[in-house]
């Protein structure tokens, strides 16, 4: 081949959201003998995406200062990303590319690869616990310190796999990613569309710290 030329096609699309939602606080306890305060923090929300369907998130907590220099506080919440319109409807860009093929153990050259949208995308779904302490100590007015651990689980996170991927998962089983691949009437791959997927699973866990001092610039 004497050049490469990739072919970008114009994308219009929209989708609708509606969604609702409530948040509340709740004092448990203040000015007792073993707490300045007990909150319950709780929040839920509903939302319906015209393309992606219905989801629904939520978040509990309770924070809890047992005296003035100490603050503690946990949170568990479900958390959502939908696709957005690049990752639904994208008319993409062509191009070309070579893989090799578990099918026949061929490696094929003259391959077709287009990066188009996947309509059939989920939200993504992350479950998030967050315990954290505070100290403010009242020996030190304005200072103020804080260390959190989070964990953070996602399922069905949206990534785009390259053409070599999508081949060996589909060859391993995922027939999901099936639909993608074109084949001519010798067999031989020759398309692959490269689509966002909900396929991966993502953890992480972590500690976030935070030291601030104020003081007055006179």
């Amino acid at each position: 081949r004497g050049f490469f030329a990739c072919y970008y096609i114009a994308t219009n699309a929209s989708y609708n959201v509606t969604e609702g939602f409530v948040e509340t606080v709740v004092p448990l306890a203040r000015n007792t003998d073993w707490a300045d305060s007990l909150e319950l923090n709780a929040a839920y929300r509903a939302t319906s995406y015209s393309e992606s369907g219905f989801v629904s998130t939520y978040k509990a907590g309770l924070t809890y200062t047992p005296m003035s220099d100490f603050t503690i506080r946990a949170t568990r919440s479900r958390d959502i990303r939908a696709p957005n319109l690049g990752d639904l409807f994208n008319n993409g860009r062509a191009g070309t590319g070579a893989v090799d093929d578990p099918f026949t153990n061929t490696r094929v050259t003259d391959l077709v690869t287009a990066d188009v949208g996947n309509p059939n995308l989920k939200p993504e779904k992350a479950d998030t616990t967050g315990l954290g302490l505070v100290f403010s100590p009242s020996w030190l007015p304005g200072f103020t310190s804080s260390l959190d651990y989070y964990n953070i689980n996602i399922k069905g996170a949206i990534t785009i796999l390259a053409s070599q991927d999508v081949v060996d998962r589909c060859f391993a089983g995922i027939t999901a990613l099936c639909g993608g691949i074109q084949r001519n009437a010798a067999g031989v791959l020759t398309y692959i569309a490269i689509q966002p997927q909900n396929v991966l699973k993502q953890k992480a866990d972590g500690l976030d710290y935070e030291f601030g001092y104020n003081f007055a610039l006179d």
